[in-house]
């Protein structure tokens, strides 16, 4: 069975629970094998999050491509002219210069330079509030694009892992651990110490 979030939280309170339960063991030896047990699985909600971060990084440039992108394999004079189109529309600074591009890109069937300035207009749109101002023109390619509409709304959707409000990842500091930094908890859990009877959470 794959660890998710919630079955390393289970694991993590399952070794709390038991630690502070043994009374063989001193106050000292105590929040040494819970200061382990922490650091142990925050280490697994870290790899756990990395790999979703990429494994979300993946498909949003799988579905940037298919909005975006060309999706077969182009060459000759179709690869010059979607790279003309790329250095024509990263010269548009203006929203309004940019939307008037590509209305005439639309009327003149020039789908290429349509893609090339939407998909330079969707990485200004992602810059907080003068984003607003390019927005427009993403979602008329959207609409325009067929299956743009259901892709851009997958894209949107899309968070970055742990990110924001996103508390996913995120374990709570035993109360053992009291003020001390997330430094001073690795250092204690590197502690020189054998907590000997509880093997994951052993020196």
């Amino acid at each position: 069975m794959n660890a998710n979030p919630d079955s390393i939280r289970a694991e993590y309170d399952r070794k709390l629970a038991h630690i502070r339960g043994r009374r063989d063991l001193t106050d000292q030896a105590k929040r040494v094998a819970i200061a382990r047990a922490f650091t142990d699985a925050q280490t697994q909600m870290e790899q756990l999050q990395q790999a979703d971060t990429e494994r979300v990084a993946s498909e949003r440039t799988r579905l940037e491509r298919r909005l975006f992108g060309n999706t077969a394999s182009i060459g000759g004079s179709d690869a010059l002219n979607a790279r003309q189109a790329r250095e024509m529309a990263a010269q548009l600074t203006d929203p309004q210069q940019a939307q008037d591009a590509y209305q005439r890109a639309k009327r003149d069937g020039d789908t290429a330079y349509q893609k090339a300035i939407a998909a330079h207009a969707a990485e200004l749109a992602s810059i907080p509030l003068l984003g607003l101002a390019w927005q427009p023109i993403v979602q008329q390619y959207t609409q325009d694009a067929p299956g743009g509409a259901e892709t851009y709304k997958q894209l949107a959707d899309m968070h970055e892992p742990g990110m924001g409000t996103d508390f996913t990842y995120v374990l709570p500091t035993p109360s053992e651990m009291g003020r001390l930094s997330a430094g001073q908890v690795m250092a204690l859990a590197d502690t020189d110490l054998d907590v000997h009877g509880d093997a994951p959470t052993a020196a």
